[in-house]
């Protein structure tokens, strides 16, 4: 006899918390009549004109539509424009409608839903601002703006000693558009214009931008602005070192005839030993979460290391430029997908770093990034993409055919690239 009670107290306590969420007290205010929203990957883009002492309330669900209140919809209460919603299933259409509130009411009417398909970035590729004007850039990462910061920035290297950095704001900063990033040089210490830089990482243990360039150079900064220059001597090493990895802690730097260094703070660096030895020319380097280090060269070399000091190498194929590594778990099973990329077309891929897989594309590679799809850019533009769990490179339309791409990376679900001529291009 206390069952149906239990329900009836169940059902009071639920509409009470509902209505709390709705609001009490106040009023509502029209919907926002000027939303916009745009699909990326696991995430969209939302935008609409906000009104001085109104709150917002964003629903959202799978499918065409959706409605305030509605009780299979999600919600996110007490958001502004613009506003950037993440956590979505990529090749799902979601349904959006925002109402508003005044003084803690109840929410009024929604916007007329708006649908936006969630997918894969790497497809459509749009022109960013240019960076400096003609510089070759080489590289491209992304990290905390400063040692013990909350706020993060893009930061962009090339030949001359360029180095370029997105402000410290939000539109600078993030995503939260469709814009283009905003790119500025750095204000503080730089690094010689003597020095061709060619690659840069963020070590998040370490908080420091680390980046290496031609006769064994290298720089370390922890606020972006200022940089410190490790010259040959505190290398190790007079070879151009080509490219930069990282586990967060532990830094590993390649370069020319079989030049391999690693540190553990960006500043001291040790040499490695490469059982057989090696000279070819090292172009790439990354880290897997499977707790594999994997560098690439000319003349189809491949190292492997656990440890990121004894690295043991093979030959596979092709004039290798690039290399990059993604881990993906579905139902509790993690899969490891390693890609490297030639100047003569070779892709190389892998699930375990030792056995790989080889095809040839119609365009010279130079830069590769691995997260919800393959991404490996190249001469004139070139853009290729291929599903994580596909067999099939399809090329993209590139939006400046001229320049030549060096650097990628994938970050906050967006494809950011830099190459030739300061050129820069994006894919959200």
């Amino acid at each position: 006899m206390f069952l149906p009670r239990r329900r009836l107290i169940l059902a009071t306590t639920l509409s009470t918390l509902v209505l709390a969420a709705c609001g009490g007290g106040g009023s509502s205010a029209p919907a926002p009549s000027n939303v916009t929203v745009v699909g990326g990957d696991t995430q969209a883009f939302i935008n609409w004109t906000a009104e001085a002492g109104v709150e917002y309330w964003l629903w959202f669900k799978a499918g065409t539509t959706v409605s305030p209140g509605e009780k299979t919809a999600s919600y996110r209460l007490k958001v502004s424009p613009p506003y950037v919603l993440t956590g979505l299933t990529n090749g799902t259409e979601y349904a959006f409608s925002i109402n508003a509130r005044k003084n803690g009411g109840e929410g009024g009417p929604g916007s007329t839903p708006i649908t936006a398909l969630v997918g894969a970035a790497g497809t459509a590729w749009h022109a960013g601002n240019a960076l400096g004007s003609g510089q070759t850039l080489r590289g491209v990462t992304y990290g905390l703006s400063a040692s013990g910061a909350s706020t993060y920035g893009y930061v962009a290297v090339g030949d001359g000693g360029a180095l370029f950095r997105t402000p410290d704001t939000a539109e600078g900063r993030n995503y939260i558009s469709t814009s283009p990033l905003t790119w500025i040089a750095p204000t503080g210490t730089l690094v010689s214009s003597s020095i061709d830089l060619k690659g840069v990482v963020y070590a998040s243990s370490l908080a420091k931008y680390v980046a290496v360039g031609s006769n064994g150079n290298a720089a370390y900064s922890s606020d972006v602005n200022n940089w410190t220059t490790v010259t040959s001597a505190g290398t190790g090493t007079t070879q151009t070192l080509n490219a930069v990895a990282t586990n967060g802690g532990t830094v590993v730097a390649v370069g020319d005839n079989g030049a391999l260094r690693y540190s553990n703070d960006g500043i001291t660096w040790s040499a490695t030993t490469v059982t057989p030895a090696v000279t070819a020319n090292l172009r790439g380097v990354a880290y897997s979460t499977k707790g594999l280090w994997v560098a690439v060269g000319s003349g189809g070399t491949v190292l492997t290391s656990t440890d990121a000091v004894n690295w043991t190498a093979t030959t596979q194929t092709g004039d290798l430029t690039a290399v990059a590594t993604v881990a993906t778990t579905t139902d509790g099973v993690t899969t490891y997908t390693f890609v490297a990329v030639g100047a003569d077309g070779t892709v190389l891929t892998s699930t375990d770093g030792s056995t790989w897989s080889s095809t040839v594309l119609s365009a010279s590679l130079y830069t590769v990034s691995a997260a919800s799809r393959l991404v490996a850019l190249g001469s004139n533009g070139n853009i290729f993409t291929r599903e994580l769990t596909g067999t099939t490179w399809t090329a993209q339309t590139s939006p400046i055919a001229g320049s030549t791409l060096y650097g990628l990376v994938n970050a906050q679900s967006v494809f950011t690239a830099v190459g030739g001529s300061s050129a820069s291009i994006y894919a959200y």
